[in-house]
């Protein structure tokens, strides 16, 4: 994900409903798992509940995890069973450590995120695989180099 405000741009990793769909396949087959969805509403506000199942091989069992999401503003309706489908995978484990990166701010507004950032950025992975302490914000020039914060 990258969003551009306020004279930075974040960048943050994702994955998309297709990444999943691919990842619950690979791991179950595409007969041994299954995905619902069903409206949901809190007070005003509307939104999707994805219930993921998957069948237990041993016992032929159907086992069930799921989450929501509301409508989102770029194509509500997709976007609201794209995401809870992505937050229902998080609870089978699938995504789940991009939630530990760190969140990386660039100086300046950018549309694609510069080469040298991504450079700089390429060992992230292997770090946050092996558990390795990191930053929670890492602050970056678009030439890759460490940004010093403004004072506020």
């Amino acid at each position: 994900m990258i969003a551009s405000k306020n004279g930075q741009t974040t960048i943050a990793p994702f994955i998309d409903a297709r990444a999943v769909m691919a990842r619950l396949d690979e791991a179950f087959g595409p007969f041994g798992w299954q995905v619902r969805y069903t409206p949901a509403q809190v007070g005003e506000e509307h939104g999707v509940i994805a219930s993921i199942a998957v069948k237990n091989p041993d016992t032929g069992e159907w086992v069930e995890k799921q989450d929501g999401s509301g409508a989102t503003d770029l194509e509500p309706f997709k976007g609201g069973i794209s995401g809870a489908l992505k937050r229902a995978a998080v609870a089978w484990g699938i995504g789940r450590e991009l939630y530990t990166y760190p969140r990386v701010v660039i100086e300046g507004e950018h549309r694609y995120i510069p080469q040298k950032v991504l450079e700089r950025l390429k060992g992230l992975p292997e770090a946050v695989a092996q558990g390795k302490p990191l930053p929670e914000v890492i602050r970056l020039t678009p030439d890759g180099e460490a940004a010093r914060r403004k004072a506020g």
